[in-house]
């Protein structure tokens, strides 16, 4: 086994595992934005978001393949797992790659929770909107039907408060 990978694979994940604290930081930046209808820094934050996760991606196919090289599999095959791929590791760089791996999964399921609430927010504050305007709008008598024979419940297509929301 090549030392020289396993110490660029822990390199990459240390590049992840950092890429990951600036965008979970990002990502309640987004949040906060959101609630509090800052929509300068929300274009600022999205922007910012944006790089770091094409950061994150050129990483991981980095990543992954370090790890086809470490396990000799070709490229027409599927990429190994990091269970098999701890396995090629040399004994003294094995903990801190499951280390750091552990804690890229960890901070990857926190991005997740973190669009999760973000995502929950948007839905709830459109569905509530969308009750504000089918109450408020006039709506078509007419029944409208999709090509599968669905019902598709009609909505206005433009319209102009003159409020702020």
């Amino acid at each position: 086994m090549d030392k020289k990978a396993a110490a660029d694979l822990l390199a990459i994940l240390t590049s992840q595992n950092e890429l990951l604290d600036s965008m979970i930081e990002l990502q309640k930046l987004v949040r906060q934005a959101v609630t509090e209808k800052n929509w300068v820094d929300l274009d600022n934050n999205l922007f910012k978001l944006n790089e770091l996760t094409e950061g994150f991606t050129q990483l991981e196919s980095k990543r992954e393949a370090l790890c086809c090289q470490i396990c000799g599999v070709s490229g027409s095959q599927q990429v190994p797992g990091m269970h098999q791929v701890s396995t090629m590791l040399p004994e003294d760089l094995r903990p801190m790659v499951k280390e750091m791996l552990h804690q890229v999964r960890r901070k990857l399921s926190a991005s997740k929770v973190e669009n999760d609430a973000l995502n929950d927010y948007i839905r709830i504050t459109k569905e509530f909107l969308q009750e504000v305007f089918d109450s408020v709008i006039p709506k078509n008598r007419n029944t409208v039907y999709s090509n599968t024979g669905s019902v598709i419940k009609p909505v206005p297509e433009n319209l102009l408060i003159n409020t702020v929301l």
